[in-house]
C-alpha cells in the first residue's frame, strides 16, 4: 500500500524482476522518487533507488545478483539515468547519464544473458523524434547513442529485448497511420541492421506500444519473436521466426466486445505466451481508471493462429480501478502479473500481484515416471482421438489430462482393462499432459500434443 500520487510506468517496460518466486523486485514512482520493493523472507521491503524531480518512467531489469533501475528525470532539460544495487537497494552505484540532456521521454531497459545491458528511448528535437540506443558493457556506455528509427518520421515507445549479442528493439511511429518498426543486432548492439523497407505491417490504422518476447523451440530448433501491441483499442500479436525479416499478419488476441491497451509479453521456451493488459468497457473514457479491468490471454502452442485461450479477467472491474497490468517472468515456470488499484477514498494505491505457475511441468519433468516403457500413447500428435495402451492390466485407474497452465481440463475415471481411449471432444489445439494412477500410484506422465 502507497500514497496515492504512485505510478507504473504503463509503456512497454518491465515492472519486475527476479530470478526466484522468493527474490523478486518490482518498481515504482511518484513526482520526486523512484521506489524499488524487495521481496525477503516473504515480506516487501520498501527501497529508494532516486529521489529527484519530476521523476517519469521507472523502469528495471535484473542480471545475476545486480538489479538495475532506469527512470526519465526532468521535463524540458531531462536525461534518460540509471543505476544499480547489488545487495538489494541497500546501496546504490552511482548514476549513470544514459543519453543527453534534453527533451527524451519512454525508457526501456533490458539486461542479456552475458551481462550487457541494453538501453531505448526517444528523443524529441525541432526537426524530429528518434529512437535512440545505448549500451553498458564492462563498465562503460557508448559515447555517442545510436540512432535506430527513420529520420523522417516520429519514433516513440521503443521495447528492447536481448539473447546474449543478439538484440532485438521496437517502436512505434508516427505520422498516422501509425507503424511499429523492428531492428536487430547480432554483435551486442555495435551495429544494427539496415532499417527495413515497410513496417512490420501495414495493415492497420494506429498502433502503440509494442512489446517483445523472444522463445527458442530445442526440439524443432526455432527461434520465435513476439511482438504484441495494441491498435484501434484491440490488443494485436505478431510472430517471427527469422529474427524479424518476415512477420505473420496481425492477429487480435484480446476481447474485441471491450476496449483493451498497454499489452505486455513474456514467454517461455516450452510454447507459453502470455499477454497482459488494461480493459474497459465500451462507451467508458480511457482516463476514467475506476472502471479497467486487468485483461489477460495466453497460447500454449508457440503462438500459432487459432491458439490464443478466451480472454479471460485476471482482476474483475472494482470502484478502485485496474490500471497498467504488466506481466512478467521470472523463470521458465512462474510468471507474474502486477497492477495498481486506486482507492480515492482512503486516498493510497495498493499494488497488487498474481501468479501464473506452471506446477504440471515441474511435477513431470522431475518424475521417474515420466515415458514408462509399458505405456503406449498414438498417435501423438493427434486430431480426434489417442489411444493409451498398457502391458498389464488396470485396476480403477484414473488418467487425468492437463492443460499447460496445470490447470484439470479432463478425466477418465474408474477404468479397467489396458486401453484408454482419449478424445479431444472440445480441448482446442496445443501441448497437454496427462497423468495415469492407479489408486495412489503413478503409471505415466507424458506430452500430448493436439492438432488442428
Amino acid at each position: 500500500t502507497e500514497k496515492s500520487n504512485v505510478l507504473f510506468c504503463f509503456n512497454n517496460t518491465k515492472l519486475m524482476a527476479g530470478n526466484t518466486v522468493s527474490d523478486r523486485y518490482i518498481v515504482y514512482y511518484n513526482s520526486d522518487t523512484v521506489f524499488l520493493n524487495v521481496l525477503n523472507a516473504g515480506t516487501w521491503t520498501r527501497k529508494i533507488a532516486y529521489i529527484g524531480n519530476s521523476m517519469q518512467s521507472a523502469t528495471l531489469t535484473f542480471y545475476k545478483d545486480t538489479i538495475w533501475v532506469c527512470w526519465k528525470g526532468g521535463i524540458n532539460n531531462a536525461q534518460i539515468k540509471a543505476r544499480y544495487t547489488k545487495d538489494k537497494g541497500n546501496s546504490w552505484s552511482s548514476i549513470l547519464s544514459v543519453s543527453p540532456v534534453g527533451k527524451v521521454s519512454a525508457p526501456s531497459v533490458y539486461a542479456s544473458s552475458n551481462g550487457k545491458i541494453h538501453f531505448v528511448w526517444s528523443k524529441e528535437s525541432t526537426a524530429d523524434t528518434t529512437v535512440n540506443y545505448n549500451v553498458y558493457s564492462k563498465g562503460v556506455l557508448l559515447a555517442t547513442p545510436t540512432v535506430l528509427s527513420n529520420l523522417s518520421a516520429q519514433g516513440l515507445w521503443p521495447s528492447v529485448i536481448a539473447i546474449g549479442d543478439t538484440v532485438l528493439c521496437s517502436w512505434k511511429e508516427h505520422p498516422l497511420p501509425s507503424k511499429v518498426w523492428f531492428r536487430t543486432s547480432f554483435n551486442g548492439g555495435i551495429s544494427w541492421n539496415k532499417l527495413p523497407d515497410q513496417p512490420t505491417t501495414t495493415l492497420l490504422g494506429t498502433s502503440k506500444d509494442p512489446n517483445l518476447a523472444y522463445a527458442y523451440d530445442a526440439s524443432k530448433k526455432v527461434h520465435y519473436v513476439y511482438l504484441s501491441y495494441d491498435g484501434q483499442n484491440q490488443i494485436y500479436l505478431q510472430r517471427s521466426t527469422d529474427f524479424g525479416l518476415t512477420w505473420t499478419n496481425p492477429t487480435i488476441i484480446s476481447n474485441t466486445n471491450k476496449l483493451s491497451q498497454f499489452a505486455h509479453l513474456e514467454c517461455n521456451n516450452n510454447g507459453f505466451i502470455g499477454v497482459s493488459y488494461e480493459q474497459r468497457q465500451i462507451g467508458s473514457s480511457l482516463f476514467d481508471d475506476s472502471k479497467k479491468d486487468v485483461g489477460f490471454t495466453y497460447s500454449t502452442n508457440w503462438g500459432n493462429t487459432g491458439s490464443f485461450s478466451n480472454d479471460t479477467l485476471a482482476y474483475n472491474f472494482n470502484r478502485f480501478g485496474s490500471v497498467y497490468p504488466a506481466l512478467s517472468k521470472i523463470d521458465e515456470n512462474n510468471f507474474y502479473l502486477a497492477w495498481l488499484t486506486n482507492d480515492t477514498i482512503k486516498h493510497e494505491i495498493k499494488v497488487l500481484e498474481r501468479r501464473v505457475r506452471f506446477s504440471v511441468i515441474t511435477a513431470l519433468e522431475t518424475n521417474s515416471a515420466i515415458n514408462n516403457p509399458s505405456i503406449q500413447i498414438y498417435p501423438n500428435p493427434f486430431s480426434t482421438t489417442a489411444t493409451i495402451k498398457s502391458k498389464t492390466n488396470l485396476i480403477k485407474a484414473t488418467l487425468t489430462v492437463y492443460n499447460i497452465l496445470g490447470q484439470e481440463v479432463k478425466q477418465i475415471q474408474n477404468f479397467t482393462g489396458q486401453t484408454i481411449n482419449l478424445h479431444r471432444d472440445n480441448l482446442p489445439s496445443g501441448l497437454y499432459f496427462i497423468k495415469l494412477m492407479e489408486g495412489k500410484k503413478i503409471i505415466t506422465c507424458n506430452k500430448i500434443l493436439i492438432t488442428q
